[in-house]
């Protein structure tokens, strides 16, 4: 055995079997673990091969798709070892591996997670899940810029389950602490999301949370930057809480923030967006560019004449085809003598 080989992780075969590297596990073929399997042995060597930069790829595969089975069918032993033994940390760096097909699974298992609908009022029992969420976010929002369609596809997925299904304050926060940044896509991102967030929260989350000013603080950071986009985008999200809201619920909620950030939210409502104008083409100026583009099709250039007259020197194109010559853009008559000349 060469030293190389001898650094990669042994994994008995009766643990990780041939299916389980299947790097295209569908949710539906996930089948519970069988009872002889002794987890507590089974997940410490699962870390084991997690922490070694050496592991082979398709053994990191086997890992994430046993977690799925076991989210699946035991949350309880998942949430143990997921969260409680961090195994969630190597699955937020396997989004940014260069191994795209551990990145899909990675991505694969977080949409499975952040399918399962969870409430505010059960946060008691899922700090270690936002902890998951908050961490997890700026990575979904770079991959969405990804070249590989399919990565780009996952992250999408695990966003709109994380607005669709987990209703937590903090999602929303992290959504509005995020959106300040240099990344134009990136920002009207996190503002799509945001706005989706706020109506599938509904009334009364705003209501009763009593740290809405937190958000108004962090949207007037976003306005501050004072470009067009963000202007809108600031006035885009005010109006989405007051539509789900109501005005008079949200100007009780705007009593508890400061001075300044009542004057920025009451100057960005009454901004008027000027949306910029689109050029059109003049219907003439199109029959023009439609005409000189069939001409073309017809044109093949045959000889280049000059004419001298009056110290001036013009350039005659003639074509042939339409029994047709042009000279200086100006069509001449196809019984042209110098046409004919040339034919």
């Amino acid at each position: 055995m060469t030293s190389e080989n001898s650094k990669k992780q042994k994994v008995p075969e009766f643990i990780i079997p041939e299916e389980m590297k299947n790097i295209n596990l569908s949710h539906e073929s996930l089948k519970p673990l069988e009872p002889e399997i002794d987890i507590v042995s089974m997940m410490q060597k699962f870390k084991d091969i997690l922490n070694n930069k050496d592991t082979d790829w398709t053994f990191q595969i086997s890992v994430i798709n046993y977690l799925r089975r076991i989210f699946k069918f035991d949350k309880q032993v998942f949430n143990q070892f997921f969260y409680g033994a961090k195994f969630y940390q190597k699955i937020i760096e396997f989004i940014d591996s260069v191994r795209s097909s551990l990145a899909k699974n990675a991505l694969v298992l977080l949409n499975e997670i952040f399918s399962e609908q969870i409430i505010q009022e059960e946060k008691s029992n899922s700090n270690s899940l936002i902890t998951l969420i908050k961490a997890t976010i700026p990575h979904l929002v770079s991959k969405i810029n990804s070249n590989k369609s399919f990565i780009k596809t996952e992250s999408n997925m695990c966003l709109e389950s994380l607005v669709k299904n987990m209703k937590f304050y903090d999602v929303l926060l992290t959504f509005f602490q995020l959106m300040n940044t240099k990344k134009a896509k990136d920002a009207e991102l996190l503002v799509d999301l945001s706005k989706k967030m706020i109506k599938n929260l509904g009334k009364e989350f705003f209501v009763q949370n009593s740290q809405f000013n937190e958000l108004i603080k962090h949207l007037i950071s976003f306005y501050e930057v004072k470009k067009d986009s963000n202007v809108k985008q600031a006035k885009d999200i005010l109006s989405c809480f007051i539509e789900v809201m109501t005005k008079e619920e949200f100007d009780k909620k705007m009593e508890k923030c400061t001075k300044k950030e009542k004057e920025n939210v009451k100057i960005i409502l009454e901004t008027k967006i000027v949306q910029p104008k689109k050029k059109i083409s003049s219907t003439s100026s199109m029959h023009f560019r439609k005409d000189i583009n069939e001409r073309k099709k017809n044109f093949k250039l045959s000889k280049c004449n000059e004419i001298k007259g009056n110290k001036s020197v013009s350039i005659k194109i003639v074509a042939k085809g339409k029994d047709s010559v042009v000279l200086h853009a100006n069509e001449a008559k196809p019984n042209d003598e110098n046409a004919q000349k040339n034919y």
